[in-house]
C-alpha cells in the first residue's frame, strides 16, 4: 500500500536528518518509507515523549484564530442513525 503525504520544506528537512541518522547506523540506504516507519515506531515506544509534544501542537492549535472554542452546537437526542446521516449524508 502506497500513501502520499505532503510535507512543507522544514518537515521535508527533518525527515532527512532522520534518515542521514539511520543511515549511519545501517550498512545500507534508507528510504524516506523506511525512516517514516522508524520515527513511529520510535514515537510509538516513546508515547510520554509524543504526547508532551503532542500538547505543543496543541497549543499552537488553539492560537490559530479559526480554532475556535467557543463555538458550539447542541444536536440533541442522536442515535446512531443521526450521526450516519450527518456524517455521510442522507441515502
Amino acid at each position: 500500500m502506497t500513501t502520499t503525504v505532503r510535507l512543507t520544506s522544514a518537515q521535508k528537512r527533518k525527515l532527512q536528518e532522520a534518515q542521514a541518522i539511520l543511515q549511519k547506523r545501517s550498512t545500507r540506504k534508507i528510504s524516506q518509507g523506511e525512516a517514516i516507519g522508524a520515527l513511529a515506531d520510535f514515537a510509538l515506544q516513546n508515547r510520554v515523549l509524543l504526547a508532551a509534544d503532542a500538547k505543543d501542537m496543541r497549543q499552537a492549535l488553539e492560537d490559530d484564530p479559526f480554532y475556535d472554542l467557543s463555538i458550539v452546537f447542541d444536536l440533541g437526542p442522536t442515535d446512531a442513525r443521526t450521526l450516519d446521516r450527518l456524517l455521510y449524508g442522507r441515502r
